[in-house]
């Protein structure tokens, strides 16, 4: 039996009653008074849980231990960082997610942290942080080079940069979607690409033994992924003049099950420069192959801000359309992922096949 990669999320806890997490499996331990326990009763702040939800979109079949140790205010006590690596270094984890990180510390207790870190990869342990939000702010651990770490770009220009000495993977935005059972969320922030980073990881190495040349192959192929005209390829921003010229005079099938006042303000948008026909009802319900020919006549598909609902009880569904609009060709653009980063990145890497999300 394959062993699953052994996640730890050192966060704000998790909420257990949230919908999407009922059928996970989640060791749930927390810091109190310096000291490790289990099953944290009181109030959690959603940090931790929307982190842990991102990471899950984009990879499975992972064991995930959530430790908390920020509390309702975010805030938290760097020592405990320090023993919760410990204890990951401990428990032999493959990959650790650090959506925090300190900037305020001194430079001793700095230095702790960096020691602990280095000690974590040469048990070959990959720790992913993020860096502070704020343009020019150094955040620890993500600017330490044993670690990977994930940041915003001041001045956008490329989707996507990695300084491969230091480690640090910068992203033009920082938008990324939340998947929940109920409700649209859009958080903003370098700590919601950490898990979106670290499950990519996870994705790439699948079932393989973790090291340092391993880690070496993903930073390359970050590399690789990074430059333009790839990383253009599953991203898609609707505020760049040139992206939306795209559009122009081209056939647009929109597809949403519920036309609320979002897709309402896309549909409007795209439809003064394009010839967009709203399409959800003609598709769903009919066989692949009537829906094949129906979409033969566009040039571009546009799933559009697709209820939660929707997303979560038809993925099934959303992935034959996937396979089938790859076999066509066609251009695809989605608010939301409709499927996970590598899934898409493996979808465009041989040919000029294109599933761009807005939101990460």
């Amino acid at each position: 039996m394959i062993k699953k990669k052994k996640v730890v999320v050192i966060d704000s806890g998790i909420d257990k009653t949230d919908q999407l997490l009922q059928n996970v499996t989640l060791q749930d331990l927390y810091y109190e008074d310096g000291e490790l326990k289990q099953q944290y009763q009181g109030k959690v702040n959603s940090h931790g849980t929307e982190i842990i939800k991102v990471l899950l979109r984009e990879t499975s079949d992972i064991e995930i231990i959530s430790i908390r140790v920020l509390n309702e205010q975010n805030r938290c006590l760097l020592s405990d960082i320090i023993n919760a690596i410990k204890y990951c270094i401990e428990i032999q984890a493959d990959i650790v997610n650090l959506s925090l990180g300190s900037c305020a510390a001194s430079a001793k207790r700095i230095h702790l942290l960096e020691q602990v870190c280095l000690e974590a990869q040469k048990k070959n342990i990959v720790i992913f942080a993020a860096d502070h939000n704020l343009p020019g702010t150094k955040s620890y651990p993500a600017n330490f080079d044993c670690v990977i770490g994930v940041t915003t770009s001041e001045i956008p220009t490329d989707i996507c940069q990695v300084a491969y000495q230091e480690r640090i993977v910068e992203f033009s935005d920082n938008m990324v979607y939340i998947p929940d059972a109920i409700r649209c969320t859009i958080r903003q922030g370098n700590s919601y690409l950490c898990p979106l980073l670290a499950g990519l990881f996870s994705s790439f190495i699948g079932t393989r033994k973790i090291d340092r040349s391993l880690v070496e192959s993903f930073i390359d192929y970050l590399e690789q992924f990074s430059q333009q005209q790839n990383a253009s390829k599953i991203f898609f921003n609707k505020y760049e003049t040139t992206e939306n010229d795209g559009f122009r005079d081209k056939r647009i099938l929109f597809f949403a099950d519920d036309m609320d006042i979002n897709n309402m303000r896309l549909y409007g948008m795209y439809k003064q420069i394009g010839n967009v026909e709203l399409c959800f009802d003609a598709m769903v319900g009919q066989s692949m192959l009537d829906v094949e020919a129906y979409v033969q006549k566009a040039d571009i598909f546009f799933f559009g801000a697709i209820s939660n609902q929707f997303l979560n009880e038809n993925q099934a569904y959303l992935n034959d359309l996937v396979k089938l609009l790859e076999k066509q060709q066609k251009m695809t653009i989605t608010v939301f992922p409709i499927i996970n980063t590598y899934q898409r990145i493996c979808l465009t890497a041989e040919n000029s096949f294109q599933i761009r999300s807005i939101y990460k």
